[in-house]
């Protein structure tokens, strides 16, 4: 399946779950949705705005449509990277763990997902996924849709909410650190606004201190400078993370194996297409000792 035919799934979820909270106007509320998205992204830079919040199940639904399968393969081309770097391989062992910081909106684990099914040199048999997000409400979406996802291997999705600017949301969260892959999808940008006190400089410097020797990171965000030195800032003091592979501010579309058609009923009925093109900068980050 391509991560549109995979994004058509939850979206038929997602719709059924906004129509039995907005009856009738749900269409509408999508609609309006969409423009709250994108004037809510426009303003990522500004230190006094407001989180966006993804409680109802339009926002998600607008999300999902907008963002989730370009985004979603952006994580494969940025695991290629990596399996290049790596000699021809991302994962060491049968049995691989995946956090995904921010990944309620299931890019992050749709992408390693995709890459498995394309990668079949890769060992691993069973993947174990941590969603690490300030949302409860993706829970639903993405913890019980593992069957619908047709995984190349057995998955065992968990939900953890954690919000990086309260340090009680993740300061007793251990198991999430015994990954082998880290993904920071669009979440840097997100947060930036709101690291009062250097909260989120904290939150860094746990995942980076107490991650597994050989862990990896993946880091993919909006192409602008302010982001790219907030999360490098982070790394200047760490001695043991090295990048592998960084690349910044380059236009970037998803493979041509992706098309949009799948979503057409939606494209049709919203008068919308999915992002399909944007300029991002990644990190690829392993740590080192």
């Amino acid at each position: 399946m391509t991560l549109f035919e995979l994004v058509k799934v939850a979206l038929d979820e997602l719709y059924d779950e906004g129509k039995a909270q907005h009856g009738a106007s749900l269409d509408d509320k999508i609609k309006a949705k969409i423009s709250y998205l994108a004037g809510g992204y426009r303003g990522l830079t500004d230190s006094s705005r407001r989180a966006i919040s993804y409680r109802d199940p339009a926002t998600r639904f607008a999300y999902v449509m907008k963002y989730v399968a370009t985004h979603g393969d952006y994580v494969v081309q940025t695991l290629e990277a990596l399996r290049d770097v790596n000699g021809g391989k991302v994962f060491s062992a049968e049995s691989a763990r995946l956090s995904c910081v921010g990944g309620g909106p299931g890019s992050d684990v749709m992408g390693v997902l995709k890459y498995l099914s394309e990668n079949k040199k890769e060992p691993v048999k069973k993947l174990t996924c941590y969603l690490l997000d300030g949302e409860q409400a993706w829970a639903d979406t993405w913890t019980e849709i593992g069957d619908a996802l047709q995984s190349p291997v057995p998955i065992n999705v968990n939900f953890q909410p954690l919000d990086v600017t309260k340090p009680e949301s993740w300061n007793s969260q251990k198991k999430f650190l015994l990954a082998d892959l880290f993904t920071f999808s669009y979440f840097v940008s997100e947060v930036k606004a709101f690291d009062k006190g250097g909260v989120v400089g904290d939150f860094w410097d746990k995942i980076f201190t107490e991650a597994s020797i050989g862990a990896n990171f993946l880091y993919i965000d909006n192409g602008h400078k302010e982001f790219n030195e907030f999360f490098d800032s982070f790394l200047r003091g760490i001695k043991d993370v090295e990048c592998l592979y960084e690349d910044d501010n380059q236009w970037t579309t998803p493979r041509g194996s992706e098309q949009s058609d799948e979503l057409g009923e939606y494209k049709t009925k919203f008068g919308q297409s999915p992002k399909l093109k944007s300029m991002i900068s990644t990190r690829i980050l392993k740590k080192i000792k």
